[in-house]
């Protein structure tokens, strides 16, 4: 019965191996090849596709017909696959969606791009969506080279965070070995090219309230344009290369057009800064006026639209450069100076609640009076007791760095910040503040009310004066609500916040942080015994309480509970000279200041057992 059953199966692949395949190379023209890419659907999210993602969301969502949708707002993205062992021939890809920039439905606007190896073209506005009486499919054509189809999805932000791109259904084609058999497809893609073209051309051409949208693109360019839209004869032994020349059109325009908003919307941002600047005297008459000589120039061009992009990204370096305007690195807002951290706190207070800073070195904030809470905020002032809008909610990273000598009187909830409402805080030292509530709100030294914001890595040092007529005040933060968290944080002084439902996570104040400050207990129990790659810092000679800085030295804990900087515990147990040896727990120098480590002790005398050592 064995034998039977073995012969049977051998007879049965025997078979199977000589029935007739469907291999590739046997493609007809126009036949669907969609199998051939990986989740096609994006039924399975973004698996087989490699995703890269900046800012914004991208999210695939399933459409009440079963289908899915990618959606992506605010976001750039590129999703791209290869196809290998393909036979030669021209392919399409045809992709439902479009893009709408700005949420305006009659936005004819052009962000987002489809690639497949070296051709382009845009998705269709999300107008020309509606406008149509079929709705358009975005397709690009394209040889495959070496058997490789390389396809790309390119979402586009044109500088808001409301541009949107959805697309689905994606289906690819297979045309024909050459543009004879492809004659069909590609003579329709460049009846749509064209039309895309006009539209961009009309864009540019009509009174922009029209259209409700910014200048598409430079003169230059849209001559260019024009010449493609209105083409009257095509040249079908060159139609790949004609394609190729419109995908790049294209994509200029689109480049063009993402160039000409950031411009307005940073003529509009620095404007905007510099008078808020100059009304709380923050910019002299002199760089007021460099300010507006300049923007006179950028308005003159963008509305000419006599730019080319190298242009615009000059002016956008000029403004960034404006003597006593603030300096920002990927739109986050740089701090180097008092003047610095007083126009971040006027730009926050006037409405820019979450605008992200970070200190670029130490701020000596010693003899500023006009300095005003970061999130002013009061219950006693009708036009700032809205927490929801007049409290900062941004990112502030400190670096490491400390504000200094920061003082202070307020009527409202006082401290470096005044109220702040789903901010992150983090890697920011505050030494030497005195912060006096004058107007019955609560205060503290960081801040005076934290709501859902989370502080890590954060300290206050030094001498710290904090008190108010009213509600709260406390060393660290007046009062942690809603939820507020606090990780790896210390204060020196007597208490931390009042936290009605905030949590505190490896958090140090009051009579444990100030007697375990200069020893390097406390460093070494904020970094929780972590020594390689540790948060807080500390140099046991000099520096009398953790710091955040990696110049300083690292805390480490000996075997018999000693606290001590340098990589050898064995090197701190004992110091030597030439005459005597002395130990550790029973050495101190002139200051009274106990010896923790071989590394720090220098050239001088010591004291061991009430005698002097040299």
């Amino acid at each position: 019965m064995r034998r039977n059953y073995i012969t049977f199966m051998l007879s049965i692949i025997a078979v199977l191996c000589c029935l007739p395949t469907m291999a590739i190379d046997d493609l007809s023209i126009n036949q669907e090849v969609t199998n051939l890419l990986q989740n096609p659907t994006f039924q399975d999210q973004f698996n087989g596709w490699t995703l890269t993602q900046q800012g914004g969301s991208l999210t695939v969502q399933e459409k009440a017909d079963g289908t899915f949708e990618v959606q992506s707002q605010g976001c750039e993205f590129t999703l791209e696959q290869t196809i290998t062992d393909l036979p030669d021939g021209i392919y399409e890809l045809q992709i439902d969606g479009y893009f709408a920039a700005e949420a305006m439905p009659q936005s004819m606007l052009h962000g987002s791009m489809i690639y497949m190896n070296d051709m382009k073209n845009v998705f269709i506005s999300s107008y020309e969506y509606m406008l149509l009486p079929e709705y358009p499919t975005n397709k690009v054509i394209a040889r495959s080279q070496d058997g490789e189809l390389n396809i790309k999805i390119v979402g586009r932000n044109l500088a808001s965070s409301t541009d949107l791109t959805i697309f689905s259904n994606m289906h690819l084609f297979y045309r024909g070995k050459d543009v004879n058999e492809a004659h069909s497809a590609c003579s329709s893609l460049h009846t749509d090219m064209q039309f895309i073209l006009e539209t961009a051309y009309k864009c540019h051409s009509t009174d922009i309230e029209d259209y409700v949208q910014h200048p598409s693109c430079n003169l230059s360019l849209i001559k260019s344009v024009a010449g493609g839209a209105y083409a009257n004869t095509v040249n079908w032994s060159k139609i790949m290369e004609t394609l190729k020349y419109y995908g790049e059109l294209l994509e200029d325009v689109c480049n063009s057009r993402a160039a000409y908003i950031k411009l307005m919307r940073n003529i509009i941002q620095t404007e905007n800064t510099a008078n808020l600047l100059i009304d709380n005297n923050l910019l002299t008459e002199q760089q007021y006026s460099q300010v507006t000589q300049l923007l006179d120039t950028a308005t003159k061009g963008y509305t000419e639209g006599s730019f080319v992009n190298e242009d615009i990204d000059n002016l956008l370096l000029q403004m960034a450069a404006l003597d006593g305007m603030p300096k920002y690195i990927d739109n986050i807002m740089q701090i180097s100076t008092p003047q610095d951290l007083c126009s971040f706190s006027v730009l926050v207070n006037e409405g820019m609640r979450t605008l992200d800073a970070q200190l670029t070195t130490d701020i000596n904030m010693a003899g500023i009076t006009t300095f005003q809470p970061i999130g002013l905020y009061s219950d006693n002032v009708t036009e700032l007791n809205d927490f929801r809008t007049n409290s900062y909610g941004g990112t502030f990273n400190g670096q490491g760095f400390e504000v200094r000598n920061l003082s202070l009187q307020t009527a409202y909830e006082g401290g470096l910040f005044g109220r702040c409402y789903k901010a992150q805080i983090s890697n920011l030292g505050i030494a030497n503040v005195s912060v006096t509530g004058t107007g019955a709100q609560t205060c503290g030294a960081l801040a005076g009310t934290l709501m859902q914001t989370q502080i890590d890595n954060c300290y206050v040092a030094g001498t710290i004066k904090v008190s108010t007529n009213g509600k709260m005040a406390a060393q660290f933060a007046g009062e942690g609500a809603w939820n507020s968290c606090f990780n790896n944080c210390y204060t020196l002084g007597e208490d931390f916040t009042n936290a009605t439902t905030a949590e505190l996570n490896n958090c140090y104040w009051g009579t444990i942080a100030t007697k375990a400050a200069q020893s390097g207990e406390l460093c070494y129990n904020l970094n929780n015994g972590e020594t390689e790659s540790p948060v807080y810092f500390q140099t046991l000679s000099t520096d009398k309480y953790p710091v955040l800085l990696s110049s300083h030295e690292i805390v480490r804990r000996s075997q018999e509970g000693n606290y001590y900087n340098g990589d050898d515990e064995d090197a701190i147990r004992e110091i030597h000279n030439s005459q005597f040896t002395i130990h550790n727990d029973d050495v101190y120098d002139l200051s009274g200041r106990r010896i923790n480590s071989q590394l720090n002790k220098r050239r001088g005398p010591y004291i061991q057992g009430g005698k002097v050592h040299l």
